[in-house]
């Protein structure tokens, strides 16, 4: 999966355009959301099953890799 690909330790949070974003802490999905509110925060299998979002109040933890997409995107990837 290149630079979505999980490493333990660390929680990846992939930014559109590519970047990535090493956290050292579990972060909940809202802090994500609050920084950047016209954007959801995803799994990285968000282009396979386009309708499953990670709820505000979920943890975020170490180990796993998150993407932050625009809702707009996301909503046109559900209308595809």
């Amino acid at each position: 999966m290149g630079a979505v690909s999980s490493e333990k330790g660390v929680l990846k949070l992939v930014h559109p355009g590519g970047y990535v974003e090493i956290l050292r802490e579990p972060i909940t999905a809202a802090e994500v959301i609050k920084k950047n509110p016209r954007h959801s925060v995803t799994r990285p299998d968000v282009f396979q099953y386009p309708w499953i979002v990670v709820r505000p109040e979920s943890i975020l933890n170490l180990g796993k890799s998150v993407l932050r997409c625009s809702k707009s995107h996301n909503l046109s990837l559900v209308k595809s």
